[in-house]
């Protein structure tokens, strides 16, 4: 299903039970046809698909911050609760739905990525974390930002890809590029990193999304350098106002990019078949989360 489908079903849906019905069975179909991977910082460059609530993310290679699980299924649902049900005027095209998820995702975790202790001790026990323990603590860093990007992108018919590399050349950083609908060309999109800009004396926030040629994807697949450059955002967002423009050099990496890491694949396929039958069964997210009794562990 495209991005373009998805509204066109959407908007054709006449009552709250066919939008709820129709969302439930999109996520349901989701899970149940996604591979499932171990993902994260230095175990996988990119994973073009929608993230599980049985797959960890890990964004320390460390094992300082690992392990955290996309199950908050009713994400979705709160997306499309978030456009009060206008798609036309909130998800116009991509760049305005890129804004509107911007805002969705800092409604959900909060602002910044807060005190970095205070996310080591929520990592700290061992035990998987739920995506639904970073909800409103302001602790949420790239990885996670941009894991529930590209489950928001994927659920709503977009071509997105979660990378995993580097920015400004020593900073493990996760984001995002998807490729528009029908373009030769794709975009990368930020979510920790919106960019600032100024009208009446006011700061304002847009999201940090660039115009990226298929040479330059090539490129950043190869493990080459890709400058941030900020004329999407002026066109669609800034406008006549000044924006911030501070430099911003995005890498990938390269040796594992769209590479499968076979750690514990066959574990990983188990939890695939358990959470399909549990979903059969009615058996909720929050339970198969409380039974992991600890994760994956490397």
């Amino acid at each position: 299903m495209s991005f373009k489908e998805f509204k066109e079903t959407y908007k054709n849906l006449k009552t709250v039970e066919e939008r709820e019905a129709f969302i439930k069975a999109r996520v349901e179909s989701l899970i149940t046809t996604s591979e499932p991977q171990r993902i994260g910082m230095e175990l996988s460059g990119s994973y073009k698909g929608f993230i599980t609530p049985y797959m960890g993310v890990s964004s320390n290679a460390s094992g300082a911050f690992e392990d955290m699980k996309m199950d908050d299924l009713s994400i979705y649902q709160e997306l499309m609760d978030y456009i009060h049900g206008d798609v036309d005027k909130y998800m116009y095209g991509e760049p305005i739905t890129i804004n509107t998820i911007q805002y969705f995702i800092w409604n959900y975790f909060g602002y910044n990525a807060g005190i970095v202790f205070e996310r080591m001790d929520l990592y700290s026990n061992g035990k998987p974390v739920s995506v639904k323990e970073l909800k409103g603590k302001n602790i949420a860093a790239c990885s996670e930002r941009s894991a529930m990007v590209q489950n928001l992108l994927k659920f709503l018919g977009f071509d997105s890809e979660l990378i995993f590399g580097k920015l400004n050349g020593n900073e493990s950083h996760a984001y995002v590029v998807f490729k528009p609908e029908g373009a030769n060309i794709r975009i990368l999109y930020d979510p920790m990193n919106p960019v600032e800009y100024i009208v009446d004396g006011e700061k304002k926030y847009c999201a940090g999304v660039s115009r990226m040629s298929e040479e330059q994807y090539a490129q950043l697949q190869n493990g080459g350098p890709y400058t941030f450059n900020y004329d999407l955002v002026k066109k669609i967002f800034v406008k006549e106002n000044q924006c911030t423009e501070d430099e911003r050099i995005y890498t990938s990496d390269q040796i594992k990019f769209q590479k499968n890491i076979p750690t514990e694949k066959g574990k990983l396929e188990q939890m695939k078949t358990e959470y399909i039958r549990a979903i059969e069964n009615g058996i909720t997210e929050n339970t198969i989360l409380e039974n992991e009794k600890g994760g994956m562990k490397r």
